[in-house]
């Protein structure tokens, strides 16, 4: 009965000082755990101890208790894997490739250590490993719309572009309203030549709500350059005034709504707004246009 009731009461603060993990409650969870460990020699609160310290940031303290683990329990995955992963924070690749390794070893669904193997091999260039790696991580993991625009990424740089577009298709289910999905696999499909529907996923990039999120100008930019490069002039220009009016003064938005302008026939006005952009910031690009307009039309140079 004693023994009993010694279990039950191990158990309940093994919960306990789990729920203070889970709810970022440090500074209570590791006076907690040291309290614990004068009791119960049981890797697994040092387990939690290193736990604690990775998710403060203490990366040093956490890979020492880490080791401590690994040492008392040489299968224990779960210390591997979150040894990898302060590792790779560290930027100590080597060590982390290795934790990494013999976390999935020990157990092939150690998902957050097939997660870091593929973080670490796309970085490294290392396309075909980084894809092994991610689909691994999403057999188990199917609704992390980070990992399948990693895995996208992926193939993309491995010229697999059909299976990079349905990666990208899959985060974008996941996250809906994610403005750098659709800019990125609009970008995909620009670099194949499909730039008519690289126009289509720029505007659903606009079309989301971003609520959360910063403008992500860029996409702005390219639709409309593309617009100026087939010549829908106007659409062009609309593009570039919905930017200005979120913010601004931004300078590309106003250089190429000034190009757009010109197009248009407003050669004064677009002129206007071109050297309005180049004063606020010193682009060769904007430099470049005023100088074209220069030899058309008379007006100051700008050196």
């Amino acid at each position: 009965m004693g023994l009993e009731t010694g279990e039950n009461s191990k158990m309940f603060e093994t919960e306990l000082v789990e729920s203070l993990i889970e709810n970022h409650l440090f500074d209570e969870a590791l006076p907690f755990l040291d309290r614990l460990l004068k009791r119960y020699a049981d890797p697994y609160f040092i387990y939690l101890k290193g736990k604690v310290f990775f998710l403060s940031g203490m990366l040093k303290e956490a890979i020492d208790e880490l080791s401590t683990v690994i040492a008392q329990d040489s299968d224990f995955w779960e210390a591997y894997e979150l040894l990898g992963e302060a590792y790779r924070r560290n930027k100590q690749i080597e060590l982390a490739e290795n934790y990494y390794f013999k976390a999935t070893s020990i157990n092939p669904r150690a998902t957050q250590a097939w997660l870091g193997k593929g973080i670490l091999a796309l970085q490294k260039g290392e396309y075909q490993v980084a894809v092994l790696s991610f689909e691994t991580y999403l057999r188990i993991n199917r609704n992390d719309a980070e990992t399948w625009r990693l895995l996208g990424t992926s193939y993309k740089e491995m010229n697999n572009f059909l299976s990079a577009i349905d990666a990208y298709n899959e985060a974008i289910n996941l996250d809906p309203t994610n403005q750098e999905l659709y800019g990125e696999l609009g970008d995909l499909y620009l670099s194949i030549g499909r730039s008519d529907i690289a126009k289509e996923k720029y505007l659903q990039a606009l079309q989301v709500e971003e609520k959360t999120r910063p403008v992500s100008k860029t996409i702005y930019y390219k639709l409309a350059r593309l617009y100026l490069d087939e010549g829908q002039n106007q659409k062009a220009f609309n593009v570039c005034n919905e930017l200005l009016a979120l913010e601004r003064d931004d300078p590309v938005a106003t250089f190429l709504s000034g190009k757009a302008l010109v197009k248009l026939g407003q050669r004064y006005e677009g002129t206007v707004r071109v050297k309005r952009a180049y004063e606020n910031q010193d682009n060769p690009e904007f430099k470049e246009y005023l100088d074209q307009l220069d030899k058309e039309m008379f007006g100051p140079k700008y050196g």
